[in-house]
């Protein structure tokens, strides 16, 4: 396998709070001359069908436009034309690229939401390896992993954390592809020794929630899945278009909490802030062109937002649900904002809510519980009893 110039986090917290440069992505840029393949809203996913069921994808890079940051060769194992004469031949036409042998049947999985994507496309039998299992929600996912053997192959084995994970077992674990999420700016560490391809999970980049949610196309491929995941973006984009046009809303939307003294609030090119727009929300940084988080002050956050008409906000605590007494306590500041004052506070408890499991490849449910405030991931909170 070729070792690949990309680099990868090893921080899903930095993940979701790192702020992120603009780009313009131009898909033109990078076209493969392959027979057309439907990529409707992802702007990082360039895919094409070649002969005999190969597959050529590539990733472009969020953070240097015009520039690719890995290429793949999905080959099938059942390719009997496969050889080190097809691979030269492939290589002198398309470039470099990580051969990806598939259907892929012994992966590790470092993040929740893709955990949870395999579980939709029937795919968790190809899970050998799990990192940050403690903090996969999903009662499906949760009740897969109870399910397995306590000893054989069966077993699906503990890869410690994406912030720290353990080599020796990834090392031990004879997988054949390791997916994990880039960023910025971030280098690959221990997990260059890894003799496997690396799965760059960049889909959380895009621009819109349903360029995120395509994302699965790519990785039903991976698994053999290629219909099913195809059929279930089409029913995800059918439902989430249907909702976001009939959404009527016309509140101002703040989110989030500080991180001890900086606020991390969506850019406003950023998935997150397209979802707001769809839900008929009125995003205070919707004119921003960041696809990335902005690092922002408290003080900077209540000079844009102080009106804010109403406040989702995610926090982790196991002991119980916070009420408006609760919100309160953390921090005098918050009674500051308008939404706080009176009572329009909507609390997601991380601690236990599938939210980061679903929600990635899910955004149509996110989008109804937004437009209903169903409580289906967020709920009112209430003031103490």
């Amino acid at each position: 396998m070729r070792k690949i110039p990309v680099i990868l986090t090893l921080s899903l917290t930095l993940l979701l709070l790192l702020g992120c440069r603009t780009s313009q992505r131009q898909q033109q840029d990078v076209k493969i001359n392959g027979k057309g393949f439907g990529i409707d809203y992802a702007e990082l996913l360039v895919m094409e069908e070649l002969d005999h069921g190969r597959t050529l994808c590539r990733i472009l890079d969020p953070w240097r436009t015009g520039r690719i940051m890995v290429q793949y060769l999905l080959v099938p194992k059942n390719d009997a034309g496969w050889n080190a004469e097809a691979e030269e031949a492939m290589t002198m036409k398309y470039g470099e690229s990580v051969v990806v042998r598939t259907p892929l049947e012994r992966m590790t999985i470092t993040t929740s939401c893709h955990i949870w994507l395999l579980s939709q496309l029937d795919a968790l039998g190809s899970v050998a390896i799990l990192c940050d299992s403690v903090f996969i929600n999903a009662s499906n996912v949760k009740a897969w992993m109870r399910s397995r053997k306590p000893n054989g192959e069966a077993m699906v084995l503990d890869g410690g954390t994406s912030s720290k994970p353990n080599i020796e077992v990834l090392m031990a674990g004879n997988t054949d592809a390791l997916w994990f999420s880039p960023f910025e700016n971030a280098t690959l560490g221990n997990l260059d020794r890894l003799p496997v391809p690396i799965v760059y999970c960049a889909e959380y980049m895009e621009n819109s929630p349903l360029a995120r949610a395509e994302w699965m196309k790519f990785y039903g491929r991976l698994v053999g899945r290629a219909q099913k995941a195809d059929s279930l973006f089409a029913a995800v984009a059918n439902r989430y278009e249907k909702l976001s046009k009939n959404a009527q809303n016309g509140k101002k939307i703040l989110v989030d909490l500080p991180y001890g003294a900086t606020w991390y609030v969506p850019g406003g090119c950023s998935n997150s802030a397209q979802l707001y727009a769809d839900a008929g929300f009125v995003y205070p940084w919707a004119d921003d062109k960041h696809s990335g988080s902005l690092s922002l002050s408290k003080e900077a956050v209540l000079a844009k937002a102080q009106d804010c008409d109403i406040w989702y906000i995610r926090y982790m605590d196991s002991q119980k649900d916070w009420t408006l007494d609760d919100f309160r306590r953390q921090n005098t500041f918050f009674d500051k904002f308008k939404a706080a004052q009176e009572g329009d506070v909507w609390g997601c408890n991380t601690a236990y809510s599938d939210f980061f499991d679903i929600t990635s490849f899910r955004p149509d449910s996110l989008l109804e519980s937004f437009i209903k405030g169903d409580g289906a991931f967020y709920r009112k909170i209430t003031k103490s009893r």
